[in-house]
């Protein structure tokens, strides 16, 4: 199934989508039961760096075989692809949705890189994202994928959020079908309370045409959510608390 389709409609009408990491096929299962359950779109996300011991050749074909089995529409993306290489051994593995992360490049060269990922992916039908500001932390840790990381301080937040000018013209440039940006969000768990600008997401709403996406949605209220979609965005990515929550069940086991 489309991401660029999914997203699209939760755009259109100011729903949220969550993206879960497929990171064994119990949790893949589970994942895709719920979405069942609540008859809702769903998006299952492979990322290296959170399985480092499962290939990317055996994780993609686990999740796209799963999510053709669905009674939901379910898409399948390689999260944080760090290279034109890598996003094509995705693609042949039949992803449905890549996701190229420049953001740690030269904006330059962090549109030029996205740009050619756009024009090979597209050609062969599959969604791109890719990510404009810096999203800090990690949602592994030097103890593995059910290792949490603390978040750098809120105060050092401001400087890496995304600018609503600039994603207007990334966008532009590159041609891309989703973008995630950075908003006060981190990957991993936070230190201290969370302080996400969700004006600075209504801004760059209503800058761009293309769906927003939120990394690092671990550890906030579930009241919380409902304001983060209404300020625009369409696309939640949701690991670290799931993956601390099913270690630790499998730790009292």
């Amino acid at each position: 199934v489309s991401m660029k389709e999914i997203l699209c409609d939760a755009r259109k009408n100011r729903y949220g989508v969550i993206s879960l990491l497929g990171g064994n096929l119990e949790m893949v299962i589970g994942h895709i039961m719920a979405a069942e359950e609540q008859k809702a779109p769903l998006i299952l996300t492979f990322t290296q760096e959170v399985t480092p011991k499962v290939p990317l050749e055996l994780g993609m074909p686990m999740l796209v075989n799963a999510a053709k089995r669905a009674k939901v529409p379910v898409a399948t993306i390689l999260d944080h692809g760090d290279s034109l290489e890598t996003v094509m051994k995705a693609i042949h593995l039949g992803a449905s949705a890549v996701m190229f992360d420049g953001s740690t490049l030269p904006y330059e060269e962090n549109i030029q890189q996205t740009r050619e990922i756009v024009r090979v992916a597209h050609a062969l039908g599959v969604s791109v994202e890719a990510e404009l500001g810096s999203i800090t932390g990690s949602a592994t840790g030097s103890g593995g994928f059910n290792a949490p990381v603390l978040r750098p301080d809120n105060s050092d937040l401001k400087a890496a959020s995304t600018d609503p000018e600039q994603a207007a013209e990334f966008v532009e440039r590159t041609g891309v079908d989703a973008l995630a940006i950075s908003f006060g969000n981190v990957h991993g768990t936070y230190q201290g309370e969370p302080n996400l600008d969700l004006d600075l997401v209504g801004d760059i709403y209503s800058q761009v045409d293309i769906p927003l996406v939120m990394h690092g949605a671990s550890g906030l209220a579930f009241s919380q959510y409902p304001a983060i979609v209404a300020s625009g965005i369409s696309k939640v990515c949701y690991y670290t608390a799931a993956g601390i929550r099913a270690a630790n069940d499998i730790h009292r086991m």
